[in-house]
């Protein structure tokens, strides 16, 4: 048995059990996260397997979240879209910094070639888009929109603002955007 620096140990007898109501909870989060999130990453990364195991390290995160006892003031939806965004980053920069977990490549790394390419231009199209509209709040607002899939309310409370300030800043980024992409399309001649 070791001692844990917050004063706990790690012994079976001190391991938190989550009480019946917080298990509830947390089977209902969950069961609304999961498809969600699975949706969201599939639809940015273009990879159900990838989709799956940032979601299952996404439903980790708030499994530890729920077992410490954690109160969301927010919706899970939420904080869960946090992780994704990052563990998503995270394994955008690994992949495009060629650092492997081990010293040979794996031996089915042939097929995934242009996962991280795919990556990096994607990260290059959304800077275009935030570039394009100028604003970060509207730039976030957007992105949680059409990138995430979060609803009005859920970006409100993310970024700490009112619903009706969601819907004036995504019509401005929205508008924004598509005076660059005429932009685009008009420059070609």
């Amino acid at each position: 048995m070791r001692h844990l620096a917050d004063g706990g140990d790690d012994s079976p007898e001190s391991s938190r059990k989550l009480s019946k109501e917080r298990e509830a909870a947390l089977k209902e989060a969950l069961s609304s996260v999961v498809p969600r999130l699975i949706s969201s990453v599939t639809r940015v990364t273009h990879d159900y397997h990838l989709a799956e195991d940032i979601t299952q390290e996404v439903c980790i995160a708030v499994f530890q979240e729920f077992r410490k006892g954690t109160k969301f003031n927010k919706p899970v939806i939420v904080f869960a879209t946090a992780v994704a965004r990052n563990k998503l980053r995270d394994y955008w920069r690994k992949s495009s910094s060629g650092e492997r977990p081990y010293d040979e490549p794996p031996e089915h790394a042939g097929q995934f070639s242009s996962a991280p390419v795919a990556g990096l231009e994607y990260l290059e199209l959304l800077e275009s888009v935030k570039a394009a509209i100028a604003n970060e709040r509207q730039a976030a607002v957007w992105e949680l929109t059409h990138i995430w899939g979060l609803m009005g309310v859920e970006i409100a409370e993310l970024l700490e603002i009112s619903s009706a300030t969601v819907s004036r800043e995504l019509a401005a980024a929205e508008k924004k955007a598509k005076l660059c992409q005429g932009d685009e399309e008009a420059e070609p001649a």
